[in-house]
């Protein structure tokens, strides 16, 4: 049998209920979802039916909202009327926490269909969840279980059921390429290639003949004809890494593929419609790029139907102690070193820090420490990190002063800039060591971070930073 939880202030009408034990669902009333709100509760259920009563009651409908976003390992479908349908809240409750809704009257097959479809996606992912380690929770390939991480989740889930362009942004180091990879695994392209290009890797010269292909002898070294990378995308997904570095006569060529779907290689006059997606990363302000004219408008808004932000690590909380365990797995798996174990001066030490690389930094500092601690436990001064005066795991000006959210005028603005002061602080000192460490090395350096050697190189400019300096 399936169990069905019905969150409803009445009983299914019993002709429903009749089809729906007939097709084995198994019903269970809850008259308040308070006593839900458990992990206890969340595994007895794949499934949730919300029941939103007919006449209009704002604070009863904002109260079933909330406890349903609270239960986010139930798969969720709502009862509701037309004319709750056409409320903006309720929309966007829809959009962001529901797999289905259904309008009354109910219609038993109906129903029952959409339950069936909402039980077979919520089957599949609990049985992927419970494959993998417990004390290190994945989704869609991720490490973490906080809140924004799950709203992060949500976001992919929606990514990968539509077809549009997707736009990713956040900082260098926070997996804008995983998250991409995982919209593709979990859309109907999956079967299809997934292929990524580094538009900061490859120089403009030769960034539309890699993107657009070209016919032999279109220009000097062209000695064959050649397939571009959305060509060789067909049918899949084409990740388009830093795009906001693109130069800006290939963004007006990239605009018209997105316009038209055609692609016309260097050289030809013929062109071939290809059916590809688009998925686009950027640690770039593009608001302020668009302002700068160095990326054009019109392009964003084509990239832009959905955009997803990855969250830097020093927002997700009790994440950074999963990720660091789980570096710890993979390095010790990898390497067939010894069993290592993080004690909890160095969690704290880890917790305390400001995470400038983000996830990149984090795993680069745990196989540094991993390979080259002696013992079975790794301890802070394995760490390469500095706290830059945070003690005892602590961050800067925490707790002695009052958090952020309670101050109020110039003392708020004085916490807020002494805490960008301190990161800042810490990413400069952080640049100038690992270039230090090898030897002003450019690529090294930045292998060392984890990041671009374009991103390096921006990180030492706003910071002054120079090879003569770092030495």
């Amino acid at each position: 049998m399936r169990k069905l939880l019905v969150v409803s202030q009445e009983d299914l009408p019993a002709d429903v209920v009749s089809i729906l034990e007939r097709k084995h669902w198994s019903i269970t009333y809850a008259r308040e979802i308070d006593s839900l709100d458990s992990p206890a509760s969340e595994e007895a259920f794949l499934i949730g039916l919300v029941v939103f009563p007919d006449s209009r009651d704002t604070r009863h409908e904002t109260y079933l909202q909330q406890r349903v976003e609270a239960l986010t390992g139930v798969k969720w479908v709502a009862a509701l009327t037309e004319e709750q349908l056409i409320q903006s809240g309720i929309r966007h409750f829809i959009a962001d926490h529901l797999y289905d809704f259904h309008v009354f009257p109910f219609d038993a097959e109906r129903l029952t269909t959409v339950l069936g479809h909402a039980y077979g996606m919520a089957r599949i992912e609990r049985e992927m969840t419970s494959k993998s380690n417990a004390r290190q929770p994945t989704r869609f390939g991720l490490v973490g279980e906080s809140p924004v991480m799950r709203s992060l989740y949500r976001m992919l889930q929606r990514a990968a059921e539509s077809e549009v362009s997707v736009l990713i942004t956040g900082p260098t180091g926070t997996g804008k390429e995983l998250a991409a990879r995982a919209i593709h695994d979990h859309s109907a392209r999956s079967k299809g290639p997934y292929v990524a290009i580094n538009c900061a890797a490859i120089p403009p010269s030769l960034l539309q003949s890699e993107l657009f292909g070209h016919e032999k002898g279109s220009f000097t070294s062209a000695n064959a004809r050649k397939h571009g990378y959305i060509q060789s995308a067909a049918g899949g997904t084409l990740f388009l890494d830093e795009i906001g570095d693109m130069p800006m006569e290939s963004q007006a060529t990239l605009l018209r593929f997105l316009e038209d779907k055609i692609v016309t290689p260097i050289g030809s006059t013929r062109g071939q419609r290809v059916d590809v997606r688009i998925i686009a990363s950027t640690n770039v302000d593009l608001d302020q790029a668009i302002r700068d004219r160095t990326f054009r408008a019109d392009l964003y808004y084509r990239l832009a139907f959905l955009t997803i932000q990855t969250p830097e690590l020093r927002e997700r909380g009790s994440d950074i102690e999963l990720l660091a365990s789980h570096f710890l797995d993979e390095v010790t798996a990898d390497a067939g070193t010894r069993n290592l174990r993080l004690g909890k001066e160095t969690l704290a030490r880890l917790r305390g820090y400001a995470w400038p690389g983000n996830v990149r930094e984090l795993r680069s500092v745990i196989f540094q420490a991993a390979l080259s601690c002696e013992g079975l436990s790794i301890r802070p001064d394995d760490l390469k990190i500095q706290l830059d005066g945070a003690k005892n795991g602590e961050r800067p000006g925490e707790p002695n002063s009052p958090p952020p959210e309670k101050l109020n005028g110039s003392s708020r603005h004085h916490v807020m800039g002494t805490l960008k002061s301190a990161r800042e602080q810490s990413e400069k000192r952080n640049l100038e060591h690992a270039l230090a460490r090898n030897a002003s090395n450019i690529t090294r350096a930045a292998q060392d971070l984890g990041v671009s050697r374009m991103t390096l190189y921006r990180l030492m400019s706003k910071h002054g930073v120079t090879r003569a300096t770092a030495d």
